[in-house]
């Protein structure tokens, strides 16, 4: 599966509590593109992998031994000279990014504590492994990259290290505000494939993953063909016009084919019934989960104190026909 950023994400949470705190006794180059740390940690011994081949990016921990080459390589030994022996005081994932990051207090030459940063870049073609000193100037990286008019971004010894750029028109999934949603929402409308409209306008997505996402959404015709199917009469006839006006209508929304059904149907509510339906169509699909969740509850919470009178009426009537009964009871007795 891809490391995107929301997986990288979830393995930086699994990873830090074993290295957060640990030292750094060790350090490996077993391969061209994989650095392992031997990490004596507060819970006990681990090894941390960061691997940066282009079609296996990722960080992880191991217990699988791995062969070691005879004479350590260079990128290996410069990151002995200036990370052994340090300690790790932060994993850390910019928002939504294929990028993560240890955070070393280490020793310099002159005995004083300073911290560097080890960055992962898990971005494809483009996979390097960097380290940075207290500055953020790049001290070397696995992949020496020359600036020309093919990378935007030159990596190079003595630089100053700067992250990515963001992808523009694309937001972070996790940071929506309800503008966003709202937006979001809006342009999604007869947009395509969904799986295509994640990637376009998601950041941290793979495609594998925008497309399982795509097929966990359960349409909307779906939903109201189930609703339909479960009722009868008028209320399956309501289900099946609004399915059918979403499915065919082109740029309308659902607030405006749930509206026409209610229209064009003929439901046996009162007013008041009708108008609570009217502004369950208008926050339904257009905001996140949880304001639908509300809106629901409103939405029944009115439900249930239209029937508790209706019912509360029906009550009264059946006193007034028991009454109105034993009065005609007691009419025909006298009469006869």
């Amino acid at each position: 599966m891809p490391m995107d950023a929301l997986c990288l994400s979830a393995v930086c949470r699994e990873v830090e509590p074993a290295v957060l705190g640990g030292r750094i006794d060790k350090i490996y180059q077993p391969s061209r593109d994989e650095i392992l740390l031997q990490i004596r940690g507060r819970a006990g011994s681990c090894r941390l992998l960061l691997s940066a081949n282009p079609s296996r990016p990722r960080l992880q921990l191991t217990d699988l031994p791995r062969e070691n080459p005879a004479e350590p390589p260079m990128f290996c030994m410069l990151l002995r000279k200036y990370l052994a022996g340090g300690k790790i005081l932060a994993l850390r994932q910019p928002p939504m990014e294929r990028l993560a990051e240890l955070v070393v207090e280490a020793a310099n030459e002159m005995g004083d504590k300073v911290r560097r940063r080890l960055v992962l870049e898990a971005m494809g073609r483009r996979t390097n492994l960097l380290l940075l000193d207290g500055e953020d100037r790049i001290v070397d990286c696995l992949r020496r990259v020359e600036g020309d008019l093919t990378q935007a971004r030159p990596l190079l010894p003595g630089m100053f290290y700067q992250y990515p750029a963001p992808q523009p028109g694309k937001k972070n999934p996790g940071a929506l505000t309800p503008a966003d949603r709202t937006e979001l929402l809006a342009l999604g409308q007869g947009a395509g494939p969904a799986d295509r409209f994640l990637l376009d306008h998601c950041m941290g997505l793979s495609p594998l993953l925008a497309r399982e996402l795509a097929f966990s959404l359960r349409p909307v015709s779906d939903l109201m063909a189930s609703a339909e199917a479960g009722t009868q009469g008028p209320t399956a006839a309501f289900f099946r016009t609004c399915r059918r006006r979403f499915a065919e209508g082109g740029q309308e929304s659902w607030a405006e084919s749930w509206t026409a059904a209610l229209e064009q149907v003929a439901l046996p509510l009162e007013e008041a019934d009708l108008r609570l339906l009217q502004e369950a169509g208008d926050v339904l699909g257009r905001y996140d989960g949880e304001s639908q969740r509300q809106a629901l509850e409103g939405l029944l919470r009115g439900l249930e104190g239209q029937a508790a009178e209706a019912a509360e009426t029906a009550r009264r009537l059946c006193r007034v026909y028991l009454a109105l009964g034993l009065a005609a009871g007691l009419f025909c007795l006298i009469l006869l």
